[in-house]
């Protein structure tokens, strides 16, 4: 998941926002079951982590939306999945 957006919304050096935030642990929460599909063996935890993994991308597709409303921008054009 390196690319321009993380690299610019994620940045530690400026005070958090609260839907900053919320970005950052989403992305936290899609790296950790994106790690855990690549584990997985059973049938029915595959099937489970591909749900959680459409739910958080929903969820991130959300706070972007948020985050667009409230002025909030980066430099960079490029997401971290096609909306």
């Amino acid at each position: 998941m390196e690319n321009i957006f993380r690299k610019t919304i994620l940045r530690e050096d400026e005070p958090p926002h609260p839907t900053i935030t919320a970005i950052r642990e989403v992305c936290a929460r899609i790296d950790t079951v994106e790690a855990r599909f690549s584990m997985e063996a059973d049938p029915d935890l595959i099937e489970g982590c591909i749900y959680e993994l459409e739910a958080l991308r929903a969820q991130y597709r959300y706070l972007l939306r948020c985050a667009r409303e409230e002025g909030i921008a980066c430099r960079e054009r490029a997401h971290l999945w096609n909306e």
